[in-house]
C-alpha cells in the first residue's frame, strides 16, 4: 500500500472531509427544516453521551497504534504493527459488548432521571448499533494511519455520509407520522447504518492490503503460516504497551467529552433557572449545539485531517531523532490554522445572524455565532495542538491543558448562562473561553518541548493583517452587492467575495508562495 508524506496525507483526509462535511451539512440543513430547533436539541442531548461510550470503548487503543506502529515500522518491524492491530481489535471488540450491553438496560433510567425526558431513550437504543461497530472501524482506519495510507480512511468515511445521508433522510420522512422522537431516532438509525457501510469498505481493503500486497507471492499454505507467525506474540506485552499511551489519550477526549454531556444537561437547565420553559430551553441549545457549533466546527475538516497525518508522522520522526522535521511539520500546521481560523473568525462575527438565516432559517442563532467567532482560531489549533502532543508522546500534558480549560468553561456555564439577561450567550461566551484557554496552554507546551521557533511574520502577522482587511471592507462589499442581486443571495456572495480578496492578498504579500503548493507534492 501507497505511503504519503505528511501535508499528501492531509491532502488526502482534508478533501474526504470536505466531501464529508458538505454531504453532512446538507443533511443537517434538510433536518433543521423537517424536525426544527427542537428536534435537533433532542438528539444533541444524547449524541454527547454516545460519544462518551464510545471513548470508553476504544480507550485511545485506535490512536495509540496510529502513533506506535511508525515506530515499529521505522525498525522494520511489519509484524509488530500487525500484533498491535490485533490486541486494539481484541480489546475493542469486548468493551463495545460491554458497553452497548449497559446501554441497552439503562437507556431508561437515563431518558427519566438525567436528561428528564422520555423521549431521549429510543435515541439511546437506536445509537447501541453504531457503538458496537464503530470501534472496529477505528481500528483499522488508524492502521493504516499507521502506515501513512489516508486513503482506506477516505473512502470509508465517503461512504459512511452517503449511507448515512440517504438512510437518515428515508426513515425521518417515514416516522413524520409518528412524532419527534422517532424523528430524532432516524438519526441515530442513520449513525449506525453509515458505520456498517464504512467499516465493510475497511475489511475490504484491508483483506487486499493483506492478502494481494503483502502475500501476492506466496503460495496458499505459506501465506497461513506467515499469518499465523504475524500474530503469535506476546498478547499482553502490546496490551501493555498500547495501554500505557492510550490511557492518557482516553482520559484526555473522556474529559472532553463529559463536558460536552454536562454541556448538554446543564446549559438547558441553566436556561430554565434563567425562566426559560423546557421546550424554549431545548430550542435554544439546540441553536447552539445544532446550528452555531456545527457551523464553528465546519473548517475543522481542515485541522482533523491535519492532526490524523500529524500523529503518525511526528510519532516516526521522534522515534529517528529527527527534531528538524518535528519542527517543520509544527510550523506548518500553526500556519494552516491561522490562515483558516483568522478569515473565519471575520466572516462569523460580520456575517452570523445573515448565514443562520440562510442555512437554517434562524437569524437569532446568529448572534450565539457572532459571540462564538472570536473562539475559532483557538479551537482548531487546540486539535492540532493535541495531535502534535500525542506524537511527542506528551498526551498527560494535553489531558491537563484540557481539563483546566473545561473547568473553565463549566464554571462559565453554571454562572452566565443562568443569568437572564446572558441566557443562551452565557453558555457560548464561556465555552469560548474554555477552548481558548486550553489551546494557549498547549502552545506554551510544546513551545516548551521543541522550542518556539516559529516565523512569527509569516504565521501570524500576515494572515492577521489580510483578515483585518476584509473585516474593514466588508460594510462597504455588503452596501454595493445588495444593488446587483437579490436579497437571497447577497451574503452568500459577500462571502465569496470576502474569501477571494482574502487569498489573493495572501498571496500579494507572499502568505501564499508556489513553493507551499509544491509541498503537498513532495
Amino acid at each position: 500500500m501507497k505511503k504519503q508524506s505528511f501535508l499528501q496525507g492531509a491532502l488526502i483526509l482534508m478533501i474526504a472531509g470536505l466531501i464529508n462535511r458538505v454531504i453532512g451539512f446538507v443533511l443537517r440543513l434538510i433536518l433543521v427544516r423537517q424536525i426544527g430547533d427542537e428536534g435537533l436539541g433532542l438528539f444533541q442531548m444524547v449524541y454527547p453521551l454516545f460519544m462518551t461510550l464510545l471513548l470508553l470503548t476504544t480507550a485511545g487503543f485506535p490512536v495509540a497504534i496510529s502513533k506506535l506502529i511508525p515506530e515499529r515500522m521505522t525498525h522494520n518491524d511489519k509484524q509488530g504493527g500487525y500484533n498491535l492491530l490485533k490486541v486494539s481489535l481484541v480489546f475493542v471488540c469486548l468493551m463495545s459488548i460491554l458497553f452497548s450491553l449497559i446501554l441497552y438496560f439503562s437507556s431508561g433510567y437515563i431518558a427519566q432521571h438525567i436528561y428528564r425526558d422520555s423521549r431521549t431513550g429510543i435515541i439511546l437504543l437506536s445509537l447501541i448499533p453504531a457503538l458496537l461497530i464503530s470501534p472496529l472501524a477505528a481500528c483499522f482506519r488508524n492502521f493504516f494511519h499507521g502506515i501513512h495510507s489516508m486513503l482506506p480512511t477516505a473512502f470509508s468515511q465517503i461512504t459512511e455520509q452517503f449511507t448515512r445521508l440517504i438512510i437518515t433522510l428515508s426513515l425521518v420522512s417515514t416516522a413524520a407520522s409518528l412524532g419527534l422522537k422517532y424523528q430524532a431516532a432516524s438519526m441515530a438509525v442513520g449513525i449506525s447504518a453509515g458505520e456498517f457501510a464504512g467499516l465493510l469498505i475497511l475489511l475490504i481493503i484491508f483483506i487486499y492490503h493483506l492478502f494481494l500486497s503483502d502475500y501476492q507471492k506466496l503460495s496458499h499454505s505459506d501465506k497461513i503460516k506467515k499469518i499465523q507467525k504475524k500474530f503469535k506474540h506476546n498478547f499482553f506485552f502490546d496490551l501493555k504497551t498500547i495501554a500505557a499511551l492510550a490511557i492518557p489519550i482516553t482520559i484526555g477526549r473522556l474529559v472532553n467529552s463529559l463536558m460536552m454531556s454536562g454541556e448538554a444537561v446543564l446549559i438547558p437547565r441553566q436556561l430554565q433557572l434563567a425562566g426559560f420553559s423546557i421546550q424554549e430551553a431545548t430550542s435554544l441549545y439546540g441553536q447552539l449545539s445544532g446550528m452555531v457549533e456545527q457551523l464553528i466546527f465546519l473548517p475543522t475538516v481542515i485541522t482533523i485531517a491535519l492532526t490524523t497525518s500529524l500523529i503518525p508522522n511526528i510519532s516516526a520522526a521522534r522515534a529517528c531523532k529527527n527534531y528538524h522535521k518535528i519542527k517543520g511539520n509544527y510550523q506548518d500546521v500553526i500556519r494552516i490554522t491561522t490562515y483558516l481560523g483568522f478569515p473565519v473568525t471575520v466572516i462569523f462575527l460580520c456575517k452570523g445572524s445573515e448565514i443562520c438565516q440562510l442555512l437554517f432559517g434562524y437569524p437569532a442563532a446568529g448572534v450565539i455565532l457572532s459571540h462564538m467567532a472570536f473562539s475559532a482560531t483557538f479551537i482548531y489549533f487546540l486539535q492540532v495542538s493535541h495531535g502534535m502532543l500525542n506524537g511527542l508522546g506528551k498526551p498527560q500534558l494535553s489531558l491537563l491543558n484540557l481539563t483546566l480549560g473545561s473547568i473553565l468553561k463549566i464554571s462559565g456555564i453554571l454562572l452566565l448562562t443562568r443569568q437572564t439577561a446572558l441566557g443562551i450567550h452565557g453558555a457560548a461566551f464561556s465555552i469560548g473561553l474554555g477552548y481558548m484557554l486550553s489551546a494557549l496552554l498547549n502552545f506554551i507546551v510544546i513551545g516548551h518541548n521543541i522550542g518556539y521557533s516559529l516565523n512569527i511574520k509569516q504565521c501570524f502577522l500576515k494572515p492577521l493583517l489580510a483578515s483585518l482587511l476584509i473585516y474593514f471592507i466588508e460594510p462597504y462589499i455588503s452596501s454595493h452587492s445588495k444593488k446587483i442581486i437579490s436579497v437571497l443571495w447577497v451574503d452568500l456572495l459577500v462571502i465569496v467575495i470576502l474569501i477571494l480578496i482574502y487569498t489573493i492578498f495572501m498571496v500579494l504579500i507572499k502568505a501564499i508562495t508556489p513553493e507551499d503548493t509544491k509541498r503537498f507534492k513532495k
